[in-house]
């Protein structure tokens, strides 16, 4: 019977060991993935939606900086044709003629981003092609930008898309900035 306790004993130390061993061995990992975000979106021009945006995917914590790079150009795109899904139902809506306009701008500005700049920039950063990838991500900030702007220029109330776009223009912009790391 002491023998069988002994073992026991034995076993459950052994278990102990391995547990906190592992524990300390996932929180080092979790530090040093947290440290290379840190890093990464130090040399972007908006920190804090860099580390938000990149926190919010549990991808990152595996990623290295080009992965961070594909991380946050794949968060622009689903932002993006959320907006443009958004632009299109006010499109549909409107019945009024400068509305109609603007909203069609920014339709076409948006659809251009999602199956023409982001999906080259992504395709781009796969190749190890950095300039593409990030004059993608950049055109995407003009895209957002145009729309956004279009409404202030001539004074009009902010509507969602003023907002969605520099939400839009900003994801772009850490994404530019995160793939100018890379070379």
């Amino acid at each position: 019977m002491a023998f069988f306790s002994q073992r026991c004993f034995s076993l459950f130390l052994l278990h102990a060991i391995l547990v906190a061993s592992s524990t300390q061995s996932s929180a080092l990992t979790s530090q040093k993935s947290e440290d290379l975000i840190r890093q990464t979106c130090k040399r972007t021009n908006n920190f804090n939606l860099c580390v938000t945006s990149l926190n919010s995917d549990p991808r990152s914590l595996n990623a290295d900086v080009k992965g961070l790079a594909r991380i946050s150009l794949q968060q622009l795109l689903t932002k993006t044709n959320q907006t443009l899904q958004n632009v299109g139902n006010l499109f549909k809506d409107t019945r009024d003629p400068i509305m109609f306009r603007l909203l069609g701008n920014c339709i076409i500005e948006y659809n251009r981003a999602v199956t023409d700049y982001l999906p080259g920039a992504i395709s781009a950063l796969d190749s190890n092609n950095y300039g593409a990838s990030k004059q993608g991500a950049d055109n995407t900030a003009t895209s957002a930008t145009t729309c956004g702007d279009q409404f202030i220029i001539r004074g009009l109330p902010r509507v969602s898309v003023s907002t969605q776009s520099k939400q839009v223009q900003g994801l772009a912009m850490v994404a530019s900035g995160i793939i100018s790391t890379l070379g």
